[in-house]
């Protein structure tokens, strides 16, 4: 009943409006000489469509409350003044929030798309919607209406507002609405009608459109960093400080000679910053908790020697998605290295390094998953990082103790397994 009374009213409309019009221009492009006639036929044609919107009072409420999101590009085209396409625009997106629309700011994930334009018409030209792909195969399935603005002054250039609605979820155009004017006043009056099309259309009964529920935390655009699994693989640079510590030394900064000690060498705190990389595989157990056990492969040398360094790690992390496209992971981290002193650099080396960092993740490829950057401080906190003394003149100490501790820099991708949702 609601759909029928829907298509009554529309067509109403639609007849009320030409049945209430003059021609647009005849052939002598003449001006319309009885303007007192036409002025009443204007004002009663305007009392006529309140009345028939009043009358759907009940069912328009109804459709107000759709959760249709609506996309409303920019409103191209040539009006008669530089700003109609602005103020039209504007009154759309206002006309539609204040009747509890959806007004999206991006098309991605959105039910409807609602372009405008408005171009000068010509009588003889056939009405310009062909930019939106209204094709013969759908052209039937298109419900339209077409509204004429009393023309007071015929011989003034007459112009085009067209409004066309698609269903971005069937990926088809549903409704299309050609209002013929002179000034923009014209728009204003016919406003609400045009309206009360566009609901007509984005209400229950006509889409087939599951909802978003309101407590959703997220939206389909947040599927890149709502994932069970993320598999992660990373070009790391890290930056391994080696803080000179003064057991055995002289004067706490040097080595010596075994036969006079009073010959001595100076020393000092190394950094070594060659590449690596890290794989791993990240769970999200919670919205704002995840967990990530990884590998480690870093390059170094030190005492004139190479040698690969390897490790395993855990990290907790607590994405945070206060913002769009971008998720924020702080973490902490524990590492444990795997035999770093079979390289034959290390007398012993430390067992445990603890520390914590963040990952800044971006939107990647479609939705499976995310680019990132890696920041992070790790503390090798069991132990020092003990090494053979290399230098042959000046033996003593054996054994050359440091404090280690590692900047990580990492930029890498991950891809996500298995939505959340």
């Amino acid at each position: 009943m609601l759909r029928l009374q829907h298509s009554i009213l529309g067509l109403l409309g639609s007849r009320l409006a030409n049945s209430l019009k003059k021609p647009l221009m005849n052939g002598r492009k003449s001006p319309v000489n009885d303007s007192m006639a036409i002025g009443f036929l204007a004002d009663m044609k305007k009392c006529l469509i309140w009345i028939l919107l009043l009358g759907a009072g009940f069912s328009l409420s109804a459709q107000t409350n759709s959760n249709a999101s609506i996309f409303i590009p920019p409103v191209t085209g040539i009006g008669r003044n530089q700003n109609d396409n602005t103020i039209i625009a504007q009154m759309l997106t206002n006309e539609i929030k204040s009747r509890k629309g959806t007004v999206e700011k991006s098309i991605r994930g959105v039910d409807f798309i609602l372009y405008g334009t408005i171009a000068p018409y010509h009588q003889e030209q056939q009405y310009y919607h062909d930019y939106v792909l209204l094709n013969a195969e759908n052209a039937a399935d298109i419900t339209t209406y077409t509204y004429n603005a009393t023309l007071r002054d015929s011989w003034q250039q007459v112009y085009i507002f067209q409004l066309i609605l698609k269903n971005e979820k069937a990926d088809k155009v549903v409704l299309l609405q050609n209002l013929l004017y002179l000034s923009i006043e014209d728009v204003y009056d016919f406003f609400p009608l045009l309206i009360f099309n566009i609901f007509t259309q984005t209400s229950a009964k006509h889409t087939s459109i599951k909802h978003t529920p309101a407590k959703q935390a997220y939206t389909d655009n947040d599927d890149w960093r709502n994932k069970w699994l993320y598999l992660r693989t990373s070009f790391d640079f890290p930056i391994t400080f080696y803080k000179l510590k003064p057991e055995g030394l002289s004067d706490g900064m040097k080595v010596s000679n075994a036969d006079d000690s009073s010959q001595t060498q100076q020393l000092d705190n190394k950094v070594v910053a060659l590449p690596g990389m890290t794989v791993s595989a990240e769970v999200q157990l919670l919205n704002w908790l995840s967990l990530e056990p990884n590998f480690q492969v870093g390059w170094e040398y030190l005492n004139n020697k190479d040698f690969i360094n390897l490790a395993i790690g855990l990290q907790l992390k607590f994405p945070l998605k206060f913002m769009s496209n971008i998720m924020l992971e702080p973490y902490g981290a524990v590492s444990y290295p795997i035999f770093p002193s079979s390289s034959g650099v290390f007398d012993s080396f430390p067992k445990i390094a603890l520390g914590g960092g963040f990952q800044l993740g971006m939107k990647g490829w479609g939705e499976t998953g995310a680019v990132f950057i890696d920041v992070n401080y790790m503390y090798y906190c069991l132990g020092d990082a003990v090494i053979y003394n290399p230098y042959e003149d000046f033996p003593n100490p054996k054994v050359i103790y440091y404090q280690r501790s590692v900047l990580g820099l990492g930029l890498g991708y991950k891809f996500g397994l298995i939505n959340r949702k």
